[in-house]
């Protein structure tokens, strides 16, 4: 919901862009080509912009690497159990100048890789993997590992990051039902 008009006594409910372009001609043309307007994203091979092509990061002896298969996009990384699993990206968040692959997990929770693309130009230190932890080893447990609560997009990042958010947090379940329209 969006908050209350002054004097109005309901709040607004959500309407979507295309209600607001109608008087917001100008605003809604600009928004259409911004970073803001292609933050999330299916993955594809024009959307998902790191190197799906055995892009390598090794951090803290820990090694993540992208690739594709078909129309999917993966990345292979330390489960924090009993090894390394590929694991499918869900989406694309972010355009420029950095690019985050969120995982879709049990329950709902879509978890926040700690590992991202740099999508500046190469001559700008960009076209490259990077941690989101340069100088921290994140092990299982960790609530700030890309496994933990605190990396749950759902949790920590959708309310600001997405339009008519709505969490649907099952505490029975300890689970999600999460929408969100942009």
């Amino acid at each position: 919901m969006l908050p209350e008009i002054a004097g109005a006594d309901t709040p607004v409910p959500y309407v979507g862009s295309q209600v607001c372009a109608g008087c917001h001609t100008a605003q809604a043309d600009q928004w259409q080509d911004s970073h803001h307007a292609l933050a999330t994203q299916e993955p594809t091979a024009t959307t998902a912009l790191g190197d799906f092509a055995g892009g390598r990061l090794e951090h803290f002896g820990v090694s993540t690497t992208f690739s594709r298969s078909d129309d999917k996009f993966v990345v292979r990384t330390n489960n924090g159990d009993s090894g390394s699993q590929d694991y499918e990206i869900a989406h694309a968040f972010g355009v420029y100048s950095l690019q985050q692959y969120p995982i879709a997990f049990p329950k709902g929770r879509l978890q926040a890789l700690g590992v991202a693309w740099d999508s500046r130009p190469k001559d700008q230190g960009g076209q490259r993997q990077f941690s989101l932890y340069p100088d921290q080893k994140l092990v299982a447990g960790d609530r700030l590992r890309w496994t933990g609560r605190d990396q749950t997009w759902n949790y920590m990042c959708a309310n600001c990051h997405s339009t008519n958010f709505q969490k649907n947090y099952d505490l029975s379940t300890d689970g999600y039902a999460t929408t969100w329209s942009m």
